[in-house]
């Protein structure tokens, strides 16, 4: 369960936002407090969001509305990182072309050295830098694909729990 006390339901909405209020945006430092607190609940509840307003603030229509709001807004946040991992995916593609590439052509000029240059330290020296700059020239894709796609896998699968969360709107 997630606990939010407000005086209004404005506080948790941007309020550069001119959007109607079911597809406004949520103000960014409410968005973050309500995502860190979704991340300390763990992955395997269903979450509760709980908003509690004054009296007269919880009967407003725009208080009412207010889990479409959140609904809506964490859905578009889900799409955007969604489409981050996309254009990650789309560019460690790209950097994996390249840096075979690189480490092939790396590969053949290390080859043509050997069979044309006598094994001078030099050369050997030569050979073993190009062969570091094939696989450095790997390193980008292999952390694209290995490691940086998970964290946002992960906040993508937190934003649709949060779009999916039960809100309740409680007067105090």
């Amino acid at each position: 369960m997630i606990e939010i006390k407000l005086n209004t339901p404005e506080q948790l909405l941007n309020s550069f936002d001119p959007s109607p209020f079911h597809t406004r945006d949520l103000d960014d430092k409410a968005a973050d407090y309500i995502i860190e607190s979704a991340e300390e609940a763990g992955s395997g509840q269903q979450l509760l969001l709980v908003i509690e307003l004054p009296g007269d603030q919880a009967m407003r229509e725009l208080s009412k509305d207010l889990p479409v709001a959140l609904r809506n807004s964490f859905r578009f946040r889900a799409s955007q990182s969604r489409l981050r991992l996309r254009e990650m995916f789309r560019i460690g593609r790209w950097s994996l072309a390249i840096g075979l590439s690189v480490l092939g052509l790396c590969t053949l000029i290390i080859h043509l050295l050997e069979l044309s240059v006598t094994q001078s330290t030099f050369a050997q020296t030569f050979e073993q830098g190009l062969f570091i700059v094939g696989w450095v020239a790997l390193w980008r894709p292999l952390e694209i694909f290995l490691y940086d796609w998970w964290p946002l896998m992960r906040r993508i699968h937190l934003l649709e729990r949060l779009s999916d969360a039960t809100v309740e709107i409680r007067s105090n």
